[in-house]
């Protein structure tokens, strides 16, 4: 259990440390391609892609806070598991609870408010082996904004 809550802290500060550096997406080449392909894909994904990917199954997290998900209500049947806590710290259980609801070779999305932390999320489950990692760039703002459907808590 300490080795995962390690594992877990080292990643979050490496993600945050990279999110700092730059909230883009850039193309990797030469060898850190490589080290992007062991360690699996981000894909940024309007919300039209992500209807897609609803529709074919994929697992989706909104890792907000529960007073935002109160605010805004949720995309339906997506798992609700905090990222980052009010003070701006990792949540220590955030790898275990998305350990429990999608396996590291399915494909899994994830929605925030606008699309910044979920690159961080993104970030951090490929770097612990999801392979195909959905970062939703205009969030549950840009779904709402769309006409899409929530649900209210």
């Amino acid at each position: 259990m300490y080795a995962v809550k390690w594992l877990a802290l080292t990643v979050a500060m490496g993600v945050v440390m990279t999110v700092g550096a730059c909230s883009k997406t850039e193309s990797v080449g030469g060898a850190n391609a490589v080290a992007a392909a062991a360690q699996g894909a981000v894909k940024n994904v309007s919300n039209a892609e992500l209807q897609t990917l609803l529709d074919q199954k994929v697992t989706l997290i909104d890792i907000r806070l529960p007073e935002e998900w109160a605010q805004t209500g949720i995309v339906a049947d997506s798992h609700r598991i905090t990222l980052f806590q009010k003070n701006g710290s990792v949540a220590p259980d955030f790898l275990t609870k998305v350990q429990q609801v999608a396996a590291t070779d399915k494909p899994v999305a994830l929605i925030c408010r606008t699309g910044n932390r979920t690159r961080a999320g993104a970030d951090m489950l490929a770097q612990v082996g999801y392979k195909d990692v959905y970062n939703v760039t205009n969030g549950i703002m840009g779904w709402i904004k769309a006409g899409k459907p929530v649900v209210r808590q």
